[in-house]
């Protein structure tokens, strides 16, 4: 062996030393790493209800961690600008490219607070709604909102619904009283036998008397001008297509507010689409927003089980037009229009799916829960014509 070889041999046996080295030294670290739980997963960050600009400018989604407050992130994907809004999801970007409206989340350590210390559904925290103006990022706030709508093709107003206001402290203390002077047996004086049977029939009739729940009030803001109009007492609502008409349904504590409406955005006018007291549900447009349909027990609502009617309407007629009850020819004996079904209107507006169930009955008292069963029907729309 001459002197360079054996040179050759020294330096390849040092890099081999120099390599089991770091081998054994990446080793010893990385049986020293932990492995993952659970908790790791909390702070891992997922994108959802991503929502993007006709125009292709702007995207918006929700950033969510796993475990605690998300974000809202709006880029400008033309320059990379963005901007972000704390606890804010479920986006929704106006045709027009002005404005995203999303739903803002109470902070989660409120509401874990709140279901520690064990407080009522209306006295916890509850979402907000955010409108941000994409040119320069700010973002107006409105809380207690339960939902929002905007519609689909018309960018120039967004409706919402407000939670119940809350209950001022004498109110809260009054109902408070309520609750209690309900949980202790109240003491009745001495009714004779005859008048028993009186007491009773009264008795039985105040458990039997229809109690519906008031809506609450729908707002219908102004986007560009931040101008509103508010509507009280209301339970649904559904823009059509491109804005220009919402339809909404009220259930007021003064029976005769009960209905169903249209508000027209151009003129600002309402139109009584069926009044009286009753339910009011399943407010449909078809597919163009030329048309609507809803159910409604208005004409037997007093009755112990009351039967629905379906109703439609073409905009802007004066009022809605009675389409199906049980006694339309062609309709199944012992069936009726079912206020849970859902409606629909076919691609081309000529037809319309709605449910039916087995016509109600009294049920005798302590009966058990029925098993209620809707059927899918439809019936046939002649071409809508406008008044």
């Amino acid at each position: 062996m001459n002197k360079r070889t054996g040179l050759s041999y020294a330096r390849i046996l040092a890099l081999a030393a120099v390599v089991l080295s770091l081998a054994a030294g990446a080793g010893t670290a990385a049986g020293q790493k932990k492995p993952l739980s659970y908790d790791a997963y909390d702070g891992w960050m997922s994108i959802r209800s991503t929502q993007l600009t006709r125009d292709g400018q702007w995207l918006a989604y929700a950033l969510v961690p796993g475990e605690g407050d998300g974000e809202l992130v709006v880029r400008d994907l033309r320059t990379d600008r963005e901007f972000r809004s704390p606890r804010g999801n479920q986006p929704a970007v106006t045709i027009d490219g002005k404005f995203v409206v999303f739903t803002i989340a109470p902070p989660k350590a409120d509401v874990d607070k709140a279901k520690k210390d064990k407080k009522k559904p209306d006295e916890q925290p509850k979402n907000a709604l955010g409108i941000m103006e994409l040119g320069t990022g700010h973002v107006t706030t409105v809380e207690r909102v339960k939902s929002f709508k905007v519609a689909e093709e018309g960018g120039a107003f967004v409706a919402y619904l407000c939670e119940p206001p809350l209950k001022k402290p004498d109110e809260k203390k009054d109902a408070e009283k309520k609750e209690e002077a309900a949980k202790e047996p109240e003491a009745k004086p001495e009714v004779k036998p005859e008048a028993k049977s009186e007491e009773k029939k009264a008795e039985e009739a105040e458990k039997e008397e229809k109690k519906k729940e008031p809506g609450n009030d729908l707002v219908v803001r102004e986007l560009a001008t931040g101008k509103e109009v508010k509507v009280p007492e209301v339970t649904d609502y559904v823009w059509n297509k491109d804005g220009s008409w919402l339809a909404y349904a009220v259930s007021s504590k003064t029976p005769e507010n009960d209905g169903a409406f249209a508000w027209e955005s151009a003129s600002g006018g309402t139109v009584a689409l069926l009044k009286g007291l009753g339910h009011y549900k399943n407010l449909t447009f078809d597919k163009e927003g030329s048309q609507a349909a809803f159910v409604s027990d208005r004409d037997d609502y007093e009755a112990e089980k009351p039967v629905f009617k379906l109703y439609h309407w073409v905009p802007p007629a004066a009022a809605a037009a009675e389409l199906v009850s049980g006694s339309t020819k062609g309709f199944p004996d012992g069936m009726a229009v079912s206020e849970n079904g859902t409606l629909s209107f076919s691609e081309d507006g000529h037809r319309l799916f709605f449910g039916i169930a087995p016509r109600p009955k009294p049920e005798p008292k302590d009966a058990p829960e029925p098993i209620k069963v809707d059927i899918l029907s439809l019936i046939h729309i002649s071409e809508p014509t406008r008044p």
